[in-house]
């Protein structure tokens, strides 16, 4: 009798399986595909980015060979043309190299309107806006009024900014430029002294202090 009632309840099993199937395997097809498909657009889409990254860094290092070889115009050109079509991050790398390449070609203007660019540019992520304005001022010292200058300064000598040691510097030429000699040195002094900076600026410090009678 127990075999009888268990044969029953698997026909009913099947039975139920079979009805279910027919009104939800449909969904569940689609369902499983979707997430196969999911997985593979996943691992596509992941590929694809790497493979586009590596092939805009080897076209951001053949625009800079100009500039390795001393040719800065056509180096500013080649990354403006990089510049254009990168995606942000690499455009705003391309930007920088391009305003060093005109400043050494000369071009103060074009680099002028470059580092503009940067720090006006909603894409850029904030502290390079900052370092942008930074090499700016530094540009525009000279044709600019020092307190016109002295105020774009001032969100990167923020106590906490990862330029500020850069913005000093920057803030003792504006005060060699206006004649205020002691402010000047003051700030250098102050810079000689940092351990936590760049070697190249300290020694630049130590050699404009030096300029500076000391």
């Amino acid at each position: 009798m127990a075999d009888i009632f268990r044969e029953v309840d698997e026909e009913l099993q099947q039975e139920r399986a079979a009805k279910l199937w027919s009104k939800y395997g449909g969904w569940v097809i689609a369902v499983s595909l979707a997430i196969v498909l999911g997985v593979a657009g996943n691992v596509f889409w992941t590929n694809y980015k790497a493979d586009a990254r590596a092939e805009q860094a080897a076209a951001l290092e053949s625009a800079l060979i100009p500039l390795a070889e001393d040719r800065p115009e056509a180096a500013a050109t080649a990354l403006d043309q990089f510049a254009g079509d990168a995606d942000t991050g690499y455009a705003m790398v391309a930007r920088f190299q391009e305003a060093a390449a005109q400043v050494k070609a000369g071009d103060v203007d074009g680099a002028t309107s470059t580092y503009q660019a940067i720090a006006t540019d909603s894409a850029t992520p904030e502290p390079y806006g900052d370092l942008a304005t930074v090499k700016l001022v530094r540009l525009k010292i000279g044709s600019t009024p020092a307190a016109e200058l002295t105020e774009m300064l001032a969100p990167a000598m923020e106590e906490g900014s990862p330029w500020r040691p850069l913005a000093r510097e920057v803030e003792a030429m504006l005060a060699i430029s206006t004649g205020d000699i002691d402010t000047a040195r003051a700030i250098l002094l102050e810079l000689t002294q940092q351990t936590d900076i760049p070697n190249s600026l300290r020694t630049r410090a130590t050699e404009l202090v030096a300029a500076l009678g000391g």
